[in-house]
């Protein structure tokens, strides 16, 4: 069944056409599966995502194509402040879609560093889209993580992204 947003949207719908505004957000209440509130951000990707990629605004076109929510993968190193959210499906370049600005979710490990559980997450710095673990959760990060996983692999964490 999916996900409805109660604007008639599914939050796993991925579209060629804007179904809502862009930078939209809709609160997914928690249910039973023990993960909470989330919510969700309408975005329009620049590039391919797939499930657990760290995005950001387009920070090469700054600041007219910056102030919308078109989004791109995360370049590494970026500033927590910069990221708009986390993909929890794939979203083809140029399309429309949902990724996950709060709540629990699936984050993609940067290709040379491991997520550890209980650690704060920042942008990874080796791969686009990724994240890594730093020390304890602080006001620099973009979350925390809920568990360990090797590099490349999804990680259950918690965001909270300001982008």
């Amino acid at each position: 069944m999916a996900i409805d947003t109660g604007i008639g949207i599914s939050l796993t719908s991925v579209e060629t056409t804007r179904q809502a505004p862009l930078g939209q957000t809709v609160l997914q209440p928690a249910g039973t599966d023990g993960t909470g509130e989330k919510v969700w951000i309408y975005i329009k990707a620049l590039d391919s995502l797939a499930a657990g990629n760290v995005v950001t605004r387009d920070l090469s076109a700054m600041p007219a194509v910056g102030l919308n929510y078109e989004v791109k993968l995360s370049v590494v190193s970026v500033p927590p402040e910069f990221i708009v959210g986390v993909a929890q499906h794939a979203i083809a370049a140029s399309s429309f879609g949902w990724v996950l600005r709060e709540g629990q979710g699936e984050v993609k490990a940067d290709s040379a560093a491991i997520i550890t559980g209980a650690l704060g997450l920042i942008s990874g710095t080796t791969a686009v889209g990724t994240a890594q673990a730093v020390g304890a959760p602080a006001d620099n990060v973009f979350g925390y993580a809920l568990e360990t996983v090797a590099v490349s692999a999804l990680a259950t964490c918690v965001v909270d992204c300001k982008g």
